[in-house]
């Protein structure tokens, strides 16, 4: 063999190992790259956030191409969600409610479509998955009522001549009759010789009359 052969079957030599190269990257890059996008479409799940959050409650949300019927696994530590809640039926827009959450909480979740899981970067995960997060809000404080005070009756023993009310109408609020009551407050039948006159006044026949009478004289419209 000349040199000039020589040259000729190392220069195809040369061209056939670049090409046998070229083709190897090309087959390598292309099975990355198939690999990757088979990835990011292997997640049904697209759009996916949270909403309507409160102390106790939110609402996760995701669109998906296809019908289906999901789920969303949830908890308070990103590498065990240990609640589950489950999309009643099938569709293309989901949401799923979470309740009976604790207020003031970072809670952790993914979406799960049959036995694929969509984590925070949009694409399948099966370990070492990034959940979203939110955090639930504060509980409002409820404002204390400011108790009503009612005045009260207060009555000397039965039998006494004396019985002071603590709160009794004024006279002026009062009809003719009720004024006589209020104005013979402390008489009792003991008083022989004025009871005769007054008992009109005992209304409710105790034989004394006093701040009850007047209240009872009120609310019998005399």
């Amino acid at each position: 063999m000349n040199l000039a052969s020589l040259k000729n079957s190392l220069k195809i030599g040369g061209i056939l190992v670049v090409l046998l190269l070229a083709l190897t990257v090309t087959i390598i890059g292309g099975n990355r790259a198939a690999n990757y996008f088979a990835k990011a479409s292997s997640c049904q799940a697209q759009k996916i956030t949270t909403a309507q959050v409160t102390p106790n409650s939110a609402v996760i949300s995701w669109e998906t191409t296809d019908a289906s019927q999901g789920r969303v696994e949830y908890g308070t530590n990103p590498a065990g969600l240990t609640f589950t809640a489950p999309e009643g039926t099938s569709g293309k827009t989901h949401n799923v409610p979470l309740t009976l959450l604790t207020p003031n909480t970072v809670y952790y979740y993914l979406v799960t479509i049959g036995d694929t899981r969509c984590d925070s970067s949009g694409q399948k995960c099966e370990s070492n998955c990034v959940p979203w997060s939110f955090t639930t809000g504060s509980m409002t404080p409820i404002p204390q009522a400011t108790p009503t005070l009612v005045p009260t009756l207060t009555l000397a023993p039965s039998g006494s001549n004396v019985a002071t009310p603590s709160s009794i109408a004024p006279t002026s609020t009062l009809s003719s009759f009720c004024t006589q009551v209020q104005l013979n407050i402390g008489k009792s039948s003991q008083d022989a010789t004025t009871w005769a006159t007054v008992k009109q006044y005992d209304i409710d026949n105790n034989g004394v009359i006093n701040g009850l009478d007047v209240v009872k004289c009120q609310k019998s419209g005399k």
